[in-house]
């Protein structure tokens, strides 16, 4: 534990050195030789770095604080590497906590920065987990991206969202506004809720854990207490409480799926987004083949073998291209 902290402030001071190579610290050069993974999380350091390398200057930094972080989160992930299949929040432990060692805490840089911009995304095939400089925590699926942005002046906190993601906001007086690309807007004081907003869906739904969150669209508003579920239709431009079963529009976050009589062409826009594949359908097989149950998240191909022995269907798996048709 103590040498990972080490390490931490090691990494800091390089890249702090604005990655001078010809420095030279023999101790960070034994810990990138120890093993391939601290080379590729090195890396990954680096990229983030770069990418946020206009908040570098704040002057306060505690490197032991931060480094708990990512031992914390990391521990979460390696974990996750010893069950059966290697997904989870992989990258959380190097890219929302680095953002924590860049200095994106609670404390200075509101106070030195008019404006702050953080972004995340989790690609298809992983999901991420962020923590917020407002101390707001969110946890990302898979085809997923968020900026964050707090606007001293205005006195907002303020989100650009789309894809689908765990919210558990902190709570503050200041308003914490979501965004999405359709026009809606999710207001937020403190409260936890999952909201599936992927711009290539007909609707965006949303579901409250605790607290309470009002559904802006223009004129027409939608106030959500704890429990609540609504549903937005992009095409109406409507929107409208639903019911259901609250744990499952979030079972995404114990490695499941459950289909509540879910479309073959649902399942398998899901399972693109978190195999990071490409599924070729048969066309008359997408909406005439539904499925109710639960799914434990495991390989592709054993999934794709629980939905054969459900339904009529065959599949053929090429690489990360996938045939699917009726038997």
């Amino acid at each position: 534990m103590e040498k990972k902290k080490q390490i931490g402030e090691h990494i800091v001071d390089h890249l702090s050195e604005r990655m001078n190579e010809e420095i030279v610290d023999p101790v960070l050069d034994e810990w990138l030789a120890e093993d391939e993974s601290n080379q590729e999380d090195f890396k990954r350091y680096k990229e983030i770095w770069k990418e946020t390398g206009s908040y570098l200057e704040q002057e306060t930094f505690n490197a032991q604080y931060a480094w708990d972080k990512i031992d914390r989160i990391n521990k979460e992930r390696d974990n996750k590497r010893k069950r059966l299949v290697n997904i989870g929040y992989i990258i959380s432990g190097v890219a929302a906590t680095l953002l924590l060692v860049l200095g994106f805490s609670k404390m200075g840089v509101f106070d030195k920065q008019p404006e702050m911009l953080v972004r995340m995304t989790a690609d298809y095939g992983s999901r991420s987990e962020v923590v917020l400089p407002d101390g707001s925590v969110v946890k990302l699926n898979s085809g997923s991206d968020i900026t964050y942005s707090y606007n001293a002046k205005e006195n907002i906190r303020e989100v650009n969202f789309q894809g689908e993601g765990f919210f558990d906001v902190s709570k503050n007086k200041i308003p914490f506004v979501i965004k999405m690309n359709n026009g809606l807007r999710l207001k937020v004081h403190g409260t936890s809720f999952n909201l599936q907003a992927y711009t290539d869906e007909k609707t965006v739904e949303a579901s409250l854990v605790e607290g309470c969150i009002e559904l802006d669209h223009g004129n027409d508003k939608l106030l959500m207490n704890a429990g609540d579920m609504a549903i937005f239709d992009k095409q109406t431009n409507k929107m409208r409480p639903t019911s259901g079963v609250l744990s499952h529009s979030y079972s995404w976050l114990e490695d499941k799926l459950y289909m509540d009589h879910m479309p073959l062409a649902s399942v398998c826009k899901y399972l693109e987004r978190r195999y990071d594949v490409t599924i070729h359908l048969q066309k008359d097989l997408g909406n005439s083949i539904h499925y109710d149950g639960v799914i434990q998240e495991e390989t592709i191909t054993d999934i794709l073998g629980v939905l054969s022995r459900l339904s009529d269907i065959s599949y053929n798996v090429k690489g990360k291209n996938i045939s699917i048709t009726s038997k």
